[in-house]
């Protein structure tokens, strides 16, 4: 059945074309990522029982809005779990919200980020149409991310798992390589090449014709391959999907591989991997346990 689940990717990968312009219209040339890391500047809200907030950051870009959501645990002792969206993810928490159910509601801190340009889908074209905004879109995220992280820690959380789905296991592993410090990463359906789904899958068909000419500078910085084999893996537990066609199995498993980081896989798609939150939830669970020791 494994062609149901390729078919699913294809189908919506052909929907998405007729609603996105071309990618990176504007143009690919930008700093890099650790370049829009630091520039990042961004005040957070009091924290209070309200569940959702918005911030403005700034960044090489200009400002540029963002927000997220917190789902107090039982208790102020629990661990933290920072959840990172999908690209396009409309709304933002849906992955989120089919997740992180039953017992992860009451055995940790849940926060859900929204990355700058997903409150609606003609938000979201501005950050497609230059690498600048792209950029400073995954920075911001990270960065909003790790504050939310830090800021429950001070008020009494104990350990932290930074995850996220597609684009947003991307931003988990980003947070790995350039801050490194929660306890403990999973991406979901995700690898640390961001440049191979666009250049070497059929999202290359997205890409504006500019982006293709200048497909080295759009590797040099997406591609994040070299500085994960130079990082300590050991608290990256990742999970892959055999039939996907946007990240494809056989090159993400070789990036984990590389650093014998064990992959857990599962006999489906992207759309229909990410839309098994029974499957991610208990991987998300197995990863509580084997990181943070918890009982969960």
């Amino acid at each position: 059945m494994f062609w149901v689940h390729e078919a699913v990717d294809r189908l919506h990968v052909v929907l998405l074309r007729r609603l996105v312009p071309p990618v990176f219209r504007h143009g690919i040339d930008s700093p890099p990522l650790h370049a829009h890391l630091q520039a990042v500047q961004l005040t957070l809200p009091a924290l209070t029982a309200t569940r959702h907030y918005t911030v403005v950051a700034r960044t090489l870009v200009g400002d540029i809005g963002a927000g997220f959501q917190v789902g107090w645990g039982a208790q102020p002792d629990l661990p933290v779990l920072v959840y990172h969206h999908g690209i396009a993810e409309m709304p933002y928490d849906k992955s989120f919200r089919g997740i992180f159910r039953g017992a992860l509601t009451t055995s940790a801190h849940l926060v859900a980020v929204r990355a700058p340009f997903h409150r609606t889908w003609l938000d979201l074209l501005p950050g497609l149409a230059h690498m600048r905004h792209f950029l400073a879109m995954c920075a911001v995220a990270v960065q909003l991310g790790e504050a939310v992280r830090l800021a429950l820690l001070a008020r009494g959380a104990r350990g932290s798992l930074v995850l996220g789905t597609s684009l947003g296991g991307f931003l988990a592993l980003l947070h790995h390589l350039m801050l490194g410090t929660a306890d403990g990463y999973v991406p979901l359906l995700a690898g640390p090449d961001l440049a191979h789904v666009m250049l070497g899958t059929h999202y290359r068909h997205f890409l504006a014709p500019q982006a293709l000419a200048h497909a080295t500078a759009l590797q040099e910085l997406l591609d994040l391959r070299q500085d994960f084999q130079a990082s300590d893996t050991r608290r990256v537990l990742p999970l892959l999907a055999r039939y996907d066609l946007d990240m494809l199995y056989a090159h993400h498993a070789a990036c984990y591989a590389a650093n014998s980081v064990p992959v857990m896989t599962i006999e489906r798609g992207h759309i229909t991997g990410s839309l098994a939150f029974a499957t991610l939830r208990a991987h998300v669970l197995a990863c509580l346990r084997a990181l943070l020791h918890t009982t969960v």
